[in-house]
């Protein structure tokens, strides 16, 4: 916490400063799981099932490629695998851009509530 931060937080009221309290930065698994809340969480649940199919199929063909000698079938799978740990790593991007937009939105709400009741306090 910054000193701009200490000096913001010892002007706020207590009640303001509680509430404010709810909005905190969430934990890592907190963050994961706050993906799948909101307009976009059937779309999010969605791609995380697509993710372990994609991860499922990788290890199944990592398994075919280390179980036969045709040179063939050999690069089949491991074009099929590189796919595979493709889409993965697009989707885990695409969580963490999730998360940092939340994150991002968390912070605009935070200044919103600060704004408006500054704006109360100050209205004749």
């Amino acid at each position: 916490m910054t000193n701009l931060d200490r000096a913001i937080r010892d002007a706020l009221s207590k009640e303001d400063a509680e509430f404010l309290a709810r909005f905190e930065q969430q934990s890592p698994i907190g963050e994961a799981l706050g993906a799948f809340t909101g307009r976009y969480a059937l779309l999010n649940a969605f791609a995380a099932v697509i993710a372990f199919a994609s991860f499922a199929f990788f290890v199944y063909a990592m398994l075919q490629i280390m179980g036969t000698d045709d040179l063939r079938v050999v690069v089949l799978w491991s074009a099929s695998a590189i796919v595979s740990a493709f889409f993965v790593g697009l989707l885990k991007i695409w969580f963490w851009m999730e998360m940092h937009k939340n994150q991002v939105l968390r912070e605009v709400k935070r200044l919103e509530l600060q704004v408006a009741r500054l704006a109360t306090r100050t209205s004749p």
